[in-house]
């Protein structure tokens, strides 16, 4: 893929960034003036929240669940949408 692509959005599946603290690093990021296409989730796999970085490109930041991770059935990710 070209650089060209990736600067202008196209560039695949973006980036994923661990955090031990989504929340705060949402809430610092943000007063530091980024902007996000969503606000901090809880999902089964932890607490996530979206952006995209300035050619557009997907950025996800995830904090892992505390406990151990249990995946939803499909029937209740059905009920969840």
């Amino acid at each position: 893929m070209s650089a060209e692509l990736v600067s202008k959005g196209a560039g695949g599946g973006g980036v994923i960034f661990h955090t031990d603290d989504c929340r705060g690093t949402y809430e610092r990021l943000r007063a530091a003036g980024v902007e996000f296409t969503q606000e901090p989730t809880e999902r089964f796999y932890g607490t996530d929240c979206a952006l995209r970085d300035p050619f557009g490109n997907p950025v996800r930041i995830t904090q892992p669940p505390d406990g151990p991770m249990r995946v939803p059935t499909a029937e209740e990710l059905r009920a969840q949408a």
